[in-house]
């Protein structure tokens, strides 16, 4: 079982190894199933075993994933497991944004994207902004309760992913959070202002 203490990124090397969304998208993989192995992961995300396993090594370097060979069938299998569920990057470390750009890329997407293309009515999709008008001790308080939600989702629907690995109804649905006061940074210039 991977700790749920979250994994202090604080070198340049293991940002660029956690930054690759592919790489990302394998952690989520692999916590839920709390170990697998590169086929297993090739078969869920539709890409080849060799690339999967090129990415399960780069991950391993860097001590985010480890291999599990009581799990394995004999020498030659390699089995992968997760060392930490979360992580953190310090923010003073150069490049710390790249950690973000695929979670802000698909953000983006979300919003552009043309809910009225056939391959987007097959699924879900929401992207939505909303406000109030808080006070710190507030803010803090509606994020706890938001990361309760998310929790209880996530232990609800890793259970059912556990149980039925392959099951092609249940695919990885993103949600991104954030709170902080709004002011006018990134808003609107003079240029767009009424005359």
């Amino acid at each position: 079982m991977a700790s749920k203490e979250p994994f202090h990124v604080t070198d340049p090397e293991t940002l660029r190894a956690m930054a690759h969304p592919l790489r990302q998208r394998i952690m989520v993989e692999i916590n839920v199933r709390e170990h697998a192995r590169a086929a297993d992961l090739a078969k869920a995300l539709g890409v080849p075993a060799n690339t999967i396993s090129f990415h399960l090594r780069v991950l391993a370097k860097h001590r985010f994933i480890e291999e599990a060979p009581e799990l394995a069938r004999d020498k030659r299998d390699r089995v992968w497991r997760p060392v930490v569920e979360r992580f953190v990057v310090d923010r003073t470390l150069a490049g710390a944004e790249r950690a973000l750009d695929p979670y802000l890329r698909w953000l983006r997407d979300m919003f552009l994207r043309d809910r009225t293309a056939p391959e987007v009515q097959s699924d879900f999709h929401e992207g939505t902004t909303a406000g109030a008008f808080l006070t710190r001790a507030e803010a803090e308080e509606m994020t706890a309760e938001v990361f309760a939600v998310m929790e209880r989702w996530w232990d609800k629907t890793s259970a059912a992913k556990r149980a039925d690995p392959d099951d092609p109804e249940r695919k990885f649905y993103q949600v991104l959070y954030a709170v902080g006061p709004r002011d006018l940074a990134g808003g609107p210039t003079a240029d767009d202002e009424p005359a």
